[in-house]
C-alpha cells in the first residue's frame, strides 16, 4: 500500500506543471511521510484524491493565510515550510464532502456577487440611456425654439 501511494504521487508529479506552490519539496515531504504512515498511504491511494487537487488546496490555504497575515508595508507574507507541508497532508486527511461543501458555498457566493454586479450594471445602463434620451430631447427642443422665445415647459416651470 505504501509503495502504491508513493508510485501514485511520483506518477502524478510527472504529469503536472505546478508553479503556484513549491511542488517538489511538498512531494518530497509527502513521500517521506508515506514511507512510515500506513494511514496516510491509504488516503493518498483513494482515486478521487490527486496531487493536483492537493496543490490547489495548498494554494487556497496559503492565499487565505496570506490574507490574514499580509505585511501591510511590503505586501508580502512568510509561511513556514512545515506549515505548507502540513497543509498538503491536511488535504489528504480532509473529508471530501466538507471540502466540496465549502467549494460549492464559495461558488454560490461568487455567483450571487456576479449577479448583483450584472443587475447594477443593467440599472446604470438604463439610467445612462434615459439621460441620453432626455439630453437629446432637450437639444431638439432648444433647436426648435427661437432665441428669447418661451416654451410651454418654461411657462409650467
Amino acid at each position: 500500500m505504501i509503495a502504491d501511494a508513493i508510485k501514485k504521487i511520483n506518477d502524478e508529479m510527472g504529469d503536472l506543471e505546478e508553479k503556484r506552490v513549491p511542488a517538489a519539496p511538498i512531494v518530497k515531504y509527502l513521500i517521506e511521510r508515506l514511507e512510515s504512515d500506513e494511514k496516510l498511504s491509504a488516503l493518498v491511494n483513494q482515486t478521487h484524491k490527486t496531487l493536483k487537487k492537493c496543490f490547489d488546496f495548498v494554494y487556497e490555504q496559503v492565499r487565505k493565510h496570506a490574507g490574514e497575515q499580509t505585511d501591510k508595508q511590503s505586501n508580502t507574507v512568510w509561511i513556514d515550510d512545515n506549515d505548507v507541508y502540513l497543509m498538503a497532508v491536511d488535504y489528504f486527511l480532509a473529508d471530501d464532502a466538507e471540502l466540496e461543501r465549502i467549494k460549492v458555498a464559495k461558488e454560490v457566493e461568487e455567483d450571487k456577487k456576479r449577479q448583483e454586479r450584472m443587475e447594477e450594471n443593467r440599472i446604470n445602463a438604463e439610467n445612462i440611456a434615459k439621460q441620453a434620451a432626455l439630453d437629446k430631447a432637450q437639444k431638439a427642443l432648444d433647436k426648435k425654439q427661437a432665441p428669447g422665445q418661451m416654451s410651454l415647459l418654461d411657462l409650467a416651470g
